[in-house]
């Protein structure tokens, strides 16, 4: 047996679809379009969109980079051959993913308002956390996650350039 397990296209297609159906019920909800959302939102409408966009971005990837290119090589690269297009929406959709997430932690750290955080920790169970401790987490996570998107970014390209 491998040591590496593939996704079939047709696999691929369907978790896809299922991730991005989630998506798009988030983004419904962002928008307002489902009744009686407004009073469960705790964030503005544009970080719950975020949200919601990081998994139709998601399953649209699945779907690009399982069932079009069929997969990933030993590198954790697209298969050699692949057109330069799908790398291209590849890598649009990995960058959009990534920042979908990076500004949904940036609010969380930066963003105005109070926040309300839960810690849980072995033995000592599960309790309210420090809202100054919680931000700097974020905050420290979002940087991280700025750092990543600039380095994805620049990894990208320069494997589109490659695979010309």
């Amino acid at each position: 047996m491998s040591a590496t397990t593939r996704l079939s296209p047709r696999a691929a297609v369907g978790l896809g679809l299922v991730v991005s159906a989630m998506g798009v019920l988030v983004l419904l909800l962002a928008a307002g379009m489902i009744p009686g959302g407004d009073a469960s939102l705790e964030a503005p409408r544009w970080v719950v969109a975020c949200a919601g966009l990081m998994f139709v971005l998601l399953g649209a990837a699945l779907i690009v980079g399982y069932a079009v290119a069929g997969g990933a090589g030993p590198d954790g690269d697209l298969p050699a051959g692949t057109p330069r297009w799908v790398r291209a929406t590849q890598a649009l959709l990995g960058v959009g993913i990534v920042g979908s997430l990076t500004a949904v932690a940036s609010w969380i750290a930066f963003g105005p308002g109070p926040r309300a955080f839960t810690v849980t920790l072995p033995l000592t169970g599960r309790g309210p956390g420090d809202e100054t401790v919680g931000r700097a987490v974020f905050g420290a996570g979002a940087v991280l996650m700025l750092i990543f998107l600039a380095v994805l970014v620049v990894v990208s390209v320069q494997r589109i350039r490659r695979n010309k």
